[in-house]
């Protein structure tokens, strides 16, 4: 029996299989192995069909690949890593992505810091990322950025100086070049993703759409590097896991196994490791028995900040040392990686525009996936809240969000909350990213402890504007306290969603009556109609009215008016409303006021009484000719005396008082004999005739 042995202790053994097994036994015994072994099984013969079929030559290709990516191993290295004697123990592994293609000349610095721990035995594993920016003590460097450990010192200084900040013990560690990883995703056939929001960044080539896409090697290079999100560093590292468990997902099974010889020549051109191929192998057994639900991942926890560094200031991330060690810990005894720890879901979609300066309540879950129970009271409460950042520069525009309670007194680990969350839109139009985070009031920001947050990019603009289209369904003509129906059609050309179901932003099409003659408001909350449905901008729809006209004669205009109920009149956005001229039984008409003149006799009496009258008739257009004293004060009731050719004036002028009589010029009148149309002598009345 050929037995083969390395460096971890693990051994491969040939194992003769009998000749003489149908075909059918075959299939049914190979079916029944477990995943890992029969991921071994293939591999092994897929390398031996390229090699030539030998199995001497199997072993001297697999040894020729082992002094190939192991050959930059040092001693020094090895001497830092801690060994382990079988791959059934738990293993750590320090994973490193170089920014440099030019690896020939360009040492370059680590793109990507991840240290991924297997425990084959718990059939857990967990990745833990360390942002590129974080800044920390370098030995022998000082305090820099931990990417530049590796521009320092390479694997060897990157090892200790990551094995020191978390005070980890390191196994064994994994460098992958860019082109590495770009030509492992195209060997592959590309990974499926979801981007939930444009990506634009030129400097990595990242430009995609919402939606769904089947990325190449180099778009998935240019998704997970991309720094152009408000999230900077710690978005990058949230792709680089998306991206970790969509390849998991969608890649790992036997379909993608007889590829496994190109696959090693991609991780020898592109690969330094002190991992030999039969170790590797064997950790895929650990590997392939883990689901994604059992493998964790997590970010340390950090906070931006700007340094100096004596050639300018820098972006940093500031880590939480004594945290991410203890997170680290927690990762290694199989515990929650992080105290802090939640998934968030939307219960209804997050609308995509959103109005200046309005109130949205908006239905999201959120699920206690950390350490900490979550108390609604005591000194330090959980609540729910939210930031809005500038999506163009990344600005932080409101950083304290409104908060919103938990919805019960408790929630534990594992456990969900629903919240009707309040969030007040920005102020001014523009493109904003909204992201929803916890927060552990007083302590911190689950953002902050590496919980990614529900992120949704949002157009903020008018909230209010309108368009009304009467359609000639609104009468110019009806009889005091008549009831009448009317159609009218209102767009959305804002961005404010228009509600039809909600008792306070609800949004009603409502009526204001005003006085043609005077502008003065008659009836403000006049009667309303609901729209027939939600209306989205840009959507139309026709609200059926019935409308009571107000009870006493005159000159009214009809406003047809919005109303985004308990919040305000579109109008007083600013939003013009629809006005209609309307004649409540028989009124005034003001271009024959305009040419009537009147001569004013007082008639009663009282003092001053003429003068008073003459302003008011003035404020609807009348022109008075003169003022005098009437030949007798005995006059109870006021009267309008006209000529033939004058009554259709005095008419008019009967649409104003409120009591009076007509009477046509005779000898009886002749004492008041003047040039203008209309006499007018006041009586007793003349007070109640001056009421509007």
């Amino acid at each position: 029996m050929f037995k083969l042995k390395f460096r971890s202790g693990f051994k491969i053994s040939k194992i003769k299989s009998k000749s003489k097994i149908e075909k059918s036994k075959k299939k049914t015994k190979f079916s029944k192995l477990p995943r890992y072994a029969r991921v071994i099984i293939i591999a092994a013969i897929s390398l031996a069909v390229v090699i030539g079929g030998s199995i001497g030559g199997f072993f001297i290709y697999i040894n020729s690949v082992n002094t190939n990516i192991n050959s930059l191993t040092t001693s020094e290295v090895e001497d830092i890593l801690i060994p382990i004697e079988s791959p059934e123990e738990p293993v750590t592994i320090l994973i490193i992505g170089r920014d440099t293609r030019d690896t020939e000349n360009d040492i370059g610095r680590a793109d990507t810091i991840m240290l991924l721990h297997l425990n084959p035995e718990g059939n857990r594993g967990a990745l833990l990322s360390i942002p590129r920016d974080t800044l920390i003590e370098i030995e022998g460097y000082g305090e820099d950025k931990i990417n530049a450990a590796y521009a320092y010192g390479q694997e060897e200084l990157m090892i200790k100086t990551v094995s020191d900040f978390l005070d980890a013990e390191i196994n064994h560690y994994i460098t992958l070049d860019f082109d590495g990883f770009v030509k492992m995703i195209d060997e592959l056939g590309g990974v499926d993703v979801t981007i939930d929001r444009p990506l634009v960044d030129e400097k990595s080539g990242a430009n995609f759409s919402p939606g769904e896409h089947h990325l190449t090697g180099e778009q998935a290079l240019s998704f997970t590097r991309s720094r152009s999100t408000e999230f900077g560093d710690i978005g990058r590292i949230q792709r680089q896991q998306y991206i970790f468990y969509q390849l998991i997902e969608q890649k790992l099974n036997a379909s993608y196994l007889s590829k496994i010889p190109y696959y090693f020549n991609i991780l020898i051109d592109n690969t330094r490791t002190d991992i030999d191929v039969m170790t590797l192998l064997a950790y895929s057994k650990a590997a392939l028995n883990f689901s994604l639900e059992n493998i964790d991942s997590a970010i340390i926890p950090s906070h931006p900040d700007w340094i100096n560094n004596g050639n300018g200031t820098i972006s940093v991330q500031v880590p939480d040392i004594e945290e991410s060690r203890a997170m680290w810990e927690r990762i290694i005894s199989g515990e929650p990686i992080s105290e802090y720890g939640a998934q968030y879901f939307e219960l209804e979609e997050i609308p995509e525009s959103m109005g200046q300066s309005l109130v949205y309540y908006l239905k999201v879950k959120a699920k206690n996936t950390g350490a900490l129970n979550w108390d609604r009271g005591g000194e330090n409460p959980v609540y729910i809240s939210y930031h809005w950042l500038d999506f163009e520069d990344k600005k932080i525009i409101v950083f304290e969000g409104e908060r919103t309670l938990l919805p019960k007194d408790l929630v534990q680990v594992g456990e969900e909350a629903e919240f009707n969350m309040k969030v007040r839109s920005p102020s001014e139009p523009g493109k904003y990213i909204l992201q929803i985070d916890l927060v552990h009031e007083g302590v911190t920001w689950f953002s902050y402890q590496g919980v990614p947050q529900l992120e949704r990019y949002i157009a903020v603009d008018i909230a209010y504007a309108a368009q009304y289209d009467g359609s000639g369904t609104t009468p110019n003509y009806i009889d005091p306290g008549e009831v009448f129906e009317t159609e009218v059609t209102v767009k959305n050309n804002g961005f404010l969603l228009w509600e039809n179901d909600k008792q306070i932003g609800r949004v009603n099409l409502g009526v204001h009556w005003i006085n043609r003659d005077t502008g003065t408001v008659v009836i403000w909350d006049g009667d309303s109609g609901e729209l027939p449905f939600y209306v989205n901008h840009g959507e139309s729809a026709v609200v059926n009215m019935k409308i009571k006209a107000p009870d006493e004669p005159g000159r009214y205009i009809l406003q047809y008016d919005l109303i985004h109920e308990g919040i305000a009149w579109f109008s007083e956005k600013d939003v013009i409303p629809l006005e209609i001229n309307i004649d409540v039984g028989k009124t005034l008409d003001k271009s024959i006021a305009k040419s009537t003149s009147i001569k004013i006799f007082n008639g009663n009496g009282t003092g001053g009484c003429a003068g008073e009258f003459k302003e008011f008739l003035e404020v609807y257009g009348f022109k008075i000719d003169s003022l005098a004293n009437a030949e007798k004060f005995d006059f109870e009731k006021s009267v309008i005396i006209y000529k033939e050719d004058s009554k259709e004036k005095a008419e008019q002028l009967a649409l104003v008082l409120k009591s009076c009589e007509l009477e046509s010029y005779s000898s009886k009148w002749s004492h008041y004999d003047t040039s203008a149309d209309l006499i007018l002598i006041l009586g007793d009345d003349y007070k109640e005739n001056m009421q509007p």
